[in-house]
């Protein structure tokens, strides 16, 4: 058994580094001064972990979860877990999906962690693009949308 961090749901909060007790998870977090947070890393250090499974215990959003086998080896950044995600064919069961009119201030684009999502100037008007094949899910850009235009739904 080993926790895997599928990015559903995450706020990036951090509570699972802090609580691993070998420090095998290193996430790196920029808060602004009005408390959005991007995610800019994620990594699990897989020859630190002794799979006591206290990530999982503590985030409150399922962000990490359980996984039964032998656990990986080496060092595996966000791109890396998320390969290991769909090889254990596990896949997101929400994506971001615009729910309301979008402004085009662009905090989606600079928040989400996997270039996701994308914009284009059609005329001096900024048209916002989700790739639906890349994102995992994890609201990022849901948080941070001042116009609350985006949210997660079920695939």
């Amino acid at each position: 058994m080993y926790p895997l961090y599928i990015m559903e749901n995450c706020i990036a909060c951090g509570v699972c580094a802090k609580v691993c007790p070998t420090d095998a998870i290193t996430i790196d977090v920029d808060v602004k001064f009005d408390g959005r947070r991007f995610l800019k890393s994620y990594i699990l250090d897989y020859s630190k972990c002794n799979s006591c499974m206290d990530c999982v215990k503590k985030c409150r959003r399922n962000s990490i979860v359980e996984v039964e086998g032998e656990k990986p080896e080496g060092i595996y950044d966000l791109k890396a877990l998320i390969n290991l995600k769909h090889k254990l064919g596990l896949f997101s069961k929400k994506k971001c999906k615009f729910v309301d009119e979008c402004i085009g201030c662009l905090l989606c684009v600079v928040t989400c962690p996997l270039s996701a999502i994308s914009y284009e100037d059609e005329n001096g008007i900024r048209i916002i693009v989700i790739d639906q094949n890349i994102c995992e899910g994890c609201g990022m850009c849901v948080t941070n949308c001042p116009n609350f235009a985006l949210d997660l739904v079920e695939v």
